[in-house]
């Protein structure tokens, strides 16, 4: 009995110490700065002149919100032109096959001989062909029609728009940056840490970020592998995901504190 107590004892300072070996990798408070969740760039799939601007920098917009519009008259009268030969191809391979129909009842008849049935056969293929051919080019025109019609790749807030209605894009000569984007749900708060706190951490972990007073819950990123220098020191990054309010108008850039580990 008199050795219990000296095991007991032990034994709770060796509990101990693996509950503080499983605990959070740290507690404290760390210098972050503010990132956007993700950054977009918009960009226009065809050349065109820009016939409307639907938002301005600053503004929120969701997913698939408008955003520019450009000139697509050429482009339709393209698709008119295009569906007009396509009639008349479908006229041709019409009469193709009537031609066919007639080599046949020509041959079983012993009026004509195979090579002109193969004639006939091989004209009807070829107006299959350029049918085919038509009918993918009007195909392409009403893509591009739709192309024409740009919007936002994700929710967020436009950080920039860099063309004016009027003004010629073409992606033949560079790909046409219209206009920024940075996603707001989730943001970024990124850090960086040390090779130990580093090794502690997974993606998914809670966090919490500090800003202005105000905290927010959030969830362990991306964990870098190799030490850099954004700011706070050469160390891993971290980056938390959280998603602020709205009406907190976030700006990337700003300073913020993280906590790793769910308390507070």
């Amino acid at each position: 009995m008199g050795n219990r107590r000296p095991l007991l004892l032990a034994a709770g300072l060796l509990g101990a110490g693996i509950a503080t070996a499983l605990a959070p990798a740290t507690a404290e408070e760390l210098p972050a700065r503010i990132d956007w969740g993700e950054r977009y760039t918009v960009s226009s799939p065809i050349a065109g002149v820009v016939r409307e601007i639907a938002v301005r920098a600053g503004d929120r917009v969701e997913a698939e919100q408008p955003l520019f519009t450009l000139d697509t008259r050429r482009l339709q009268a393209d698709a008119r032109a295009a569906e007009a030969k396509r009639e008349r191809l479908r006229l041709e391979l019409t009469e193709a096959d009537r031609e066919v129909e007639r080599a046949e009842e020509l041959y079983d008849r012993t009026l004509i001989a195979v090579r002109e049935l193969e004639l006939a056969r091989i004209e009807r293929s070829m107006a299959a062909a350029r049918l085919a051919r038509a009918e993918a080019q009007l195909q392409k025109i009403r893509v591009d029609i739709g192309d024409s019609r740009i919007e936002a790749p994700a929710a967020g807030r436009m950080l920039s728009v860099t063309v004016t209605v009027g003004e010629a894009v073409s992606p033949a000569l560079a790909p046409p940056v219209l206009a920024t984007l940075g996603t707001t749900d989730p943001m970024r708060a990124v850090t960086t840490v040390d090779a130990a706190t580093a090794a502690g951490l997974e993606p998914g972990q809670p966090a919490r970020v500090g800003i202005d007073g105000e905290r927010f819950s959030g969830t362990v990123g991306v964990i870098g592998w190799e030490p850099e220098d954004i700011g706070f020191g050469t160390g891993y990054r971290v980056d938390i995901h959280f998603s602020p309010p709205d009406s907190l108008r976030l700006r990337a850039g700003q300073s913020a504190e993280v906590r790793l580990g769910s308390g507070e």
